[in-house]
């Protein structure tokens, strides 16, 4: 009975999804949008498609995040174009703000105890996951390319520094994701914080590796001088961007306990304020917004008044963060590349499943982590997207070839992670909300 009555609802969504969908193209072709209404008013149907198929995702076992991903791919410049590349970039500073708050989420979600009970399983998995899924990979790409496999025309020096890139990539993962199916489900335990606290920390971790990484392959390449100088500019760089999140959670708290009105509204107001701020002085504004969470959460009783805000309101951040980003994805490079890119795909697998592993025997963590953590660290998107898009303007030896392989890679990710950390979540038994 449950299963026909599952059956009705998917179809149920997909008449009112069909409906929304010839109704919407009708008014495009009858309808004349400028230039400004127009990205709006396609978002505004990518909002509706996205909640679809959230609802069909969820029905069918798979997270609601898959659906409003799906929305995006189909209706993004990939497959319909009702949102094109254009309505993107219109669209970049929404975008940025439901980061924001996701950001200020998975740092509110993040408690001191947790950190401290956990502190050798999450230091230990941070470490060896660095170093050893970094390695890996640049050893086995570094060493095809010398061999002339899938890797050719490129000089000993690019080939280095692209597979060393390649490492870097490896190693990032999305704390988007990883936050938004946290929240679906509801998880909550010893898995969830290892991970949280592992997500938290790897952001910083792989920023260094790739500033590092990035200095030294100017200096090789494009004979850019190394200084101590530089490298007090990185760690000052994360450093200021750590006190100003501080500062802004104080601020934060300062609101809650004396205003405490329209909270929902104020940290929706609170990430626009951040992302702006960060962009104007040039901080990492995900660090920022994160360390602006977790002090809020660690540091003051105003903690579950947060978390009570984000939860009421972050559905259509969720929806419109995720969908956008399915517009954005960038599948065209696969044909190409498809071999590094599954290539790539499967060995970070690998070795993320088996450091992850290591990790939490070595620490010896409980069973579920040891067994299912290596699930959420899969998806990687805004960092890397970063990333690649300044090694493209700096090295034209390797960067483009290397940006058509990263984006088709974290396109293929965003679609598999959210599946694969969703399984880890309730095999681990932490998930409290599941598919009824």
């Amino acid at each position: 009975m449950r299963e026909k009555i599952k059956i009705f609802k998917v179809l149920a969504v997909l008449i009112v999804f069909s409906i929304c969908f010839y109704y919407f193209k009708e008014a495009k072709e009858v309808f004349y949008f400028s230039d400004i209404v127009s990205p709006y008013f396609s978002l505004g149907f990518l909002i509706i498609s996205a909640l679809l198929l959230g609802v069909v995702a969820n029905e069918l076992g798979l997270p609601s995040l898959t659906g409003y991903l799906i929305a995006g791919m189909v209706f993004g410049p990939q497959v319909f174009n009702f949102i094109n590349n254009s309505d993107i970039k219109t669209l970049e500073l929404i975008n940025s703000i439901a980061l924001s708050f996701i950001a200020i989420s998975a740092g509110g979600e993040l408690k001191l105890e947790s950190l401290k009970k956990n502190v050798k399983p999450i230091g230990y998995i941070t470490v060896i996951q660095s170093i050893f899924v970094l390695a890996g990979i640049f050893v086995i790409f570094y060493s095809l390319g010398r061999a002339g496999f899938l890797i050719k025309n490129m000089n000993s020096t690019s080939l280095l520094f692209f597979s060393i890139f390649l490492g870097v990539i490896a190693v990032a993962k999305s704390p988007a994701s990883t936050i938004a199916i946290i929240n679906e489900y509801k998880a909550k335990g010893t898995f969830t914080d290892i991970v949280l606290g592992i997500t938290m920390i790897k952001d910083v971790v792989v920023l260094l590796m790739f500033s590092v990484a990035f200095a030294f392959a100017r200096n090789a390449i494009s004979g850019v001088e190394l200084s101590a100088k530089f490298f007090l500019s990185i760690f000052s760089h994360i450093f200021i961007s750590g006190v100003a999140g501080v500062i802004f959670g104080f601020l934060m708290i300062v609101f809650f306990k004396y205003v405490a009105k329209e909270i929902g509204i104020f940290v929706v107001l609170a990430s626009f304020i951040s992302y702006k701020f960060a962009s104007i002085v040039g901080l990492e504004n995900m660090f920022m917004c994160m360390v602006a969470g977790f002090v809020v959460q660690n540091f003051s009783k105003q903690g579950s008044v947060l978390i009570d805000a984000i939860e009421g309101s972050h559905l259509p951040v969720y929806v419109i963060f995720f969908s956008i980003a399915g517009a954005g994805l960038d599948f065209s490079s696969l044909k190409s590349y498809w071999v590094i890119v599954l290539l790539f795909v499967v060995l970070r697998l690998i070795l993320i499943y088996w450091t992850t592993y290591f990790g939490a025997a070595v620490s010896k963590t409980v069973e579920s982590v040891k067994k299912y953590a290596w699930t959420g660290f899969i998806t990687n998107a805004g960092l890397t997207l970063s990333m690649v898009i300044l090694i493209d303007k700096e090295f034209k030896d390797f960067g483009s070839i290397l940006k058509a392989i990263v984006i088709s890679v974290i396109a293929v990710n965003q679609i598999i992670g959210p599946i694969l950390f969703k399984i880890g979540i309730e095999k681990s038994g932490e998930a409290t909300k599941l598919n009824q």
